[in-house]
């Protein structure tokens, strides 16, 4: 019995996250507890930007709900994520294109709003990211640019591949 992707990729990512956010609120415990203000952890940080997708709607909610609400939202929301990107893998593998709707318009839509989504990233965030993280050691330095320029660069070829073939109304090639 083969374990479908759809299944362990959300789980992996979710367990991940939950690891990622207990060692963020360890390390902001500690920090609070010797009179520190501490910046956000390169654990939480890393959390967000391996995630960089729900990143903007989460900033828009936290403030308006508890910690433990924002948690468990970020939480689930990582979940579908992932859903989604392993259903766009199976997607890619059986038909070569992305998992996106069917009504032109909408597809259009989409594809335009992702991949704004991800040339945002690439221009705000990514430098953003690096001042932030001078004193972390260069592995999650790495591993936080690293993710968000993934995804953005992941999300601008995916979806402006799909863009292009939606436009021209053409098939992809298997």
């Amino acid at each position: 019995m083969s374990v479908k992707l759809r299944f362990v990729l959300p789980a992996v990512q979710m367990a991940l996250a939950v690891g990622l956010i207990c060692w963020s609120n360890h390390r902001l415990r500690a920090a609070i507890r010797l009179g520190h203000w501490a910046d956000p952890s390169p654990a939480f940080t890393l959390c967000v930007s391996i995630n960089a997708p729900i990143a903007l709607p989460r900033a828009l909610l936290f403030r308006h709900v508890s910690a433990f609400s924002d948690y468990v939202v970020l939480v689930v929301a990582v979940g579908m994520l992932w859903y989604w990107v392993a259903l766009n893998i199976e997607s890619l593998r059986r038909e070569g294109k992305v998992l996106m709707f069917r009504w032109v318009p909408l597809r259009l839509a989409c594809d335009l709003t992702l991949i704004a989504m991800a040339a945002f990233v690439a221009i705000a965030w990514v430098p953003e990211a690096r001042p932030s993280v001078t004193l972390w050691p260069w592995p999650w330095k790495l591993s936080v640019v690293g993710s968000l320029l993934a995804w953005s660069f992941g999300l601008i070829f995916f979806f402006g591949r799909d863009l292009i073939l939606c436009v021209r109304g053409t098939k992809p090639a298997q």
